[in-house]
């Protein structure tokens, strides 16, 4: 699967066990996950593994494509929200 994110998009993701790993394909992201206390930085080429069912919430610091690896073919994680942040808003810092 594959996602465009505009610099400031939040993507919020729960793999349910679904998703074996994340790449950027390009640009930079910020991601945290709920099975771990580290936040991470992601720049192009990167790939972080998803071992286990979480949350994923991930931010656009640039604008970003993500590519979502999943275990199993026709498996598809729950996308729970995705939303402009701050960063993408008229007048916000």
């Amino acid at each position: 699967m594959k996602y465009v994110l505009c610099k400031g998009e939040l993507l919020t993701l729960e793999s349910d066990g679904a998703i074996e790993a994340i790449t950027v394909a390009d640009g930079q992201v910020w991601l945290t996950r709920s099975d771990d206390t580290r936040d991470y930085c992601l720049e192009a080429g990167a790939r972080l593994p998803v071992s286990t069912a979480c949350k994923l919430i991930v931010e656009a610091l640039q604008p970003a494509t993500l590519i979502l690896s999943c275990k199993e073919s026709g498996i598809a994680p729950n996308i729970t929200m995705g939303w402009r942040g701050l960063n993408g808003m008229p007048g916000a810092a």
